[in-house]
């Protein structure tokens, strides 16, 4: 697969920094931009046409520390219906982008400890084919579970769609190591043992 194809299949929505790490120049990006072989839809944002525009890829890669959580990790695993309202990014202690650029997509951040802030990570694609870097769903289950901010029905109807894509035990194991690390007193397992019956 040459470089350009590379990128449109890991990411159709990109920035000029992603274009960069696979090998072309401005000067490239912007023949391409004047053949039609890519669009430039903001100001060092470009999409492959065909594709609409993947705003959670987007942000992925221009807030490469941040990580998708709660409602937003929900969307991207398929968990949940919810639109949504602002993105979801956790970030490790001691990060922090600007007010302003967290404002303008509307990101709610939230900051954990390193060895919290790690826990679970992975890469994932989105509905637009799109690369982001998103906590598990074991991971994101838990978190949401024990949010205090997050509606009880988004919380029962992601463990029903959770339970409904049958899990291996391989992911319970993971999922319950996770809750023994994180929460170690969380309901979730319980009221999972309740629902399986």
């Amino acid at each position: 697969m040459n470089t350009l194809a590379q990128l449109e299949h890991d990411f159709p929505t990109f920035i000029y920094k992603t274009a960069q790490e696979y090998g072309l120049s401005k000067d490239k990006i912007q023949a391409l931009t004047n053949d039609g072989t890519i669009e430039k839809i903001d100001r060092g944002v470009y999409i492959f046409p065909g594709y609409l525009l993947d705003e959670f890829s987007l942000i992925s890669q221009k807030f490469s520390r941040g990580v998708f959580s709660l409602v937003s990790a929900l969307i991207i695993h398929d968990l949940t219906d919810e639109m949504p309202l602002h993105y979801d990014l956790t970030f490790p202690q001691g990060y922090h982008p600007s007010a302003a650029s967290l404002k303008k997509y509307p990101i709610k951040a939230r900051y954990l400890s390193k060895n919290r802030y790690l826990l679970g990570i992975e890469t994932s694609r989105t509905e637009n084919s799109g690369t982001v870097q998103v906590y598990s769903k074991e991971r994101t289950l838990l978190d949401t579970w024990e949010s205090k901010q997050i509606q009880p029905y988004i919380k029962n109807d992601a463990l029903k769609k959770y339970l409904a894509s049958s899990p291996s035990a391989e992911k319970f194991k993971s999922l319950t190591k996770i809750k023994d690390e994180l929460y170690p007193n969380s309901s979730l397992l319980k009221v999972m043992e309740v629902y399986m019956q």
